[in-house]
């Protein structure tokens, strides 16, 4: 081996054993590298030579103090022979926002395309495993309209909102990154396996854990500030009181990362955190367009996407609608004053919110087709487009002179040709094009 292949190899298993001989997400590693100015340094290091730092040592001297390398030998050894990447702060494209935070990791194994960070929008989405239909929904709606704006999508590969998030943003074919609180050789849930194949071989999967570490409760919380730091802009979909996502909420505040969060239900206890996050001063999260547009002027590519997001809501704000509603107070006086004639509530339901329709989907197809709606009847299409990404009733859906029969045929043909699903309580609802 040269000269300089050694030396390079020496720093390396110096950083390794310095990672291994302080817990991730510890201050200290930082202060020992301003006091002595290199890894080597700290490991050439005795007790004496702590002692004169002025700092907490958290319980780590006696692990400072034991200079086997054997173990950081091994995990060199694994990553060489199976392919995994390692960057230190030694490295050319060791990212910024991650040197900026003061417990930076000291080594990061990655499995995939590496992407520069610091020049590229990032969004983190983030949420509760424990995701409601909604809270799914949202994760792929929002994901996937950022993903298709240009916004890398970064996520821890958990279960729920962070699994949708990631599989949105591949659905379209762009970057996502997942950053894991284990070890890189450990896929954790284990039925995130096909996602984690799919994100390394068209994205990134990340993790300042050495290979061989068990997916331990602990480690998460510590892993969600990397989320925080990569990302320009942190997005909460959902989250109860215990959620971690509060966890890289409160990172992405103290590093002072734009933070937004979807509003939920008052009465979900799983949107109770994620709420009361607005209270602190999070922005409210109704469309990638809320970020994308806040962004435009740091990241100028994000120009077209913001016309294209006007574009679509000004054509769906413009569109002629078959009836008119009437007022909010007229409807109160028909039903509830006593003495008036009741009359039936409108058939056709109020048309969804803000609804992004993918331009690759939205084109025709060579054959005149649509691949929005393929292969459908006038009366599917009619139906279809009564529904929304909220749980409706057949009743709500019921048109002016149709019969109850024809409709639950109606629906239960979509539903077969997977454009709707059906919720419990005998609801149905759209799904969601985004959808993996």
């Amino acid at each position: 081996m040269k000269r300089k292949e050694r030396e390079n190899e020496d720093r390396l298993l110096s950083w390794l054993w310095l990672a291994g001989a302080c817990r991730p997400g510890s201050v200290l590693p930082s202060t020992l590298l301003k006091f002595f100015g290199s890894p080597e340094k700290i490991y050439e290091a005795g007790e004496e030579d702590f002692d004169q730092v002025d700092t907490n040592f958290y319980g780590h001297k006696e692990t400072l103090c034991d200079k086997e390398l054997e173990k950081a030998r091994s995990i060199l050894s694994y990553c060489r022979e199976n392919g995994v990447g390692i960057m230190t702060p030694d490295d050319y494209l060791y990212p910024e926002k991650l040197r900026s935070i003061p417990n930076k990791p000291l080594v990061l194994y990655y499995l995939g395309n590496f992407f520069d960070p610091d020049t590229t929008f990032t969004v983190g989405v983030v949420g509760t495993r424990r995701a409601s239909t909604y809270g799914i929904h949202a994760a792929k709606r929002i994901a996937y309209d950022l993903a298709r704006s240009g916004a890398v999508i970064c996520s821890g590969m958990a279960a729920g909102i962070d699994a949708a998030a990631h599989r949105a943003a591949l659905y379209c074919g762009k970057f996502t990154v997942g950053i894991l609180g284990c070890g890189i050789d450990r896929v954790y849930p284990k039925e995130n396996e096909a996602l984690y194949a799919e994100t390394i071989e068209k994205g990134l999967v990340l993790t300042e854990y050495p290979p061989g570490t068990p997916p331990l409760g602990r480690n998460f919380p510590v892993r969600n500030r990397l989320i925080a730091a990569l990302s320009d802009a942190v997005a909460v979909i959902e989250g109860g009181e215990e959620s971690g996502a509060l966890i890289t909420a409160e990172d992405a505040m103290r590093q002072g990362k734009a933070l937004y969060t979807v509003p939920g239900s008052i009465f979900a206890s799983d949107s109770a955190g994620s709420n009361f996050l607005l209270k602190l001063g999070a922005k409210p999260l109704l469309s990638a367009y809320d970020i994308v547009s806040d962004f435009q002027r740091k990241y100028p590519g994000l120009e077209g996407a913001v016309k294209l997001f006007r574009q679509e809501d000004r054509d769906r704000r413009e569109a002629p609608k078959s009836k008119k509603e009437p007022s909010v107070r007229a409807k109160i006086k028909k039903y509830a004053f006593p003495g008036l004639k009741r009359v039936s509530e409108e058939k056709e339901p109020v048309p969804p919110a803000y609804e992004f329709i993918p331009l690759d989907e939205a084109a025709p197809k060579e054959d005149g087709a649509s691949l929005t709606l393929p292969q459908l009847s006038e009366e599917e299409i009619a139906v279809y487009q009564r529904l929304s990404f909220d749980p409706v009733t057949p009743d709500q859906l019921l048109g002016e002179g149709e019969r109850m029969a024809d409709l639950l045929k109606t629906l239960t043909k979509l539903e077969i040709k997977g454009l709707i699903d059906r919720s419990p309580g005998g609801k149905f609802v759209r799904r969601d094009r985004a959808e993996a």
